[in-house]
């Protein structure tokens, strides 16, 4: 080969491995979001099956709360 030969070669073996270096990054990038997103999603739907409960909980201990109240004003006016 001659050495205009040698050069382009190695100019186009330069060029592709930049090229393909690049492309790897963003994929890496990628799989950084997704992987966020990901974790995002998890915690919102963990959100979302969790806050019904945390409602019907505190609703729980406020009923109770009531039925305790009406209990001792009964036995207040009962004389117990």
């Amino acid at each position: 080969m001659n050495w205009r030969n040698r050069l382009l070669l190695t100019i186009l073996v330069g060029f592709t491995l930049s090229i393909s270096a690049c492309s790897k990054e963003q994929g890496a990038k990628k799989v950084k979001e997704t992987g966020l997103t990901t974790q995002k999603a998890a915690k919102a739907i963990e959100g979302y099956g969790r806050n019904p409960i945390d409602k019907a909980r505190a609703t729980q201990l406020l009923g109770e709360k009531r039925t305790k109240n009406i209990d001792q004003a009964i036995n207040k006016m009962n004389g117990n």
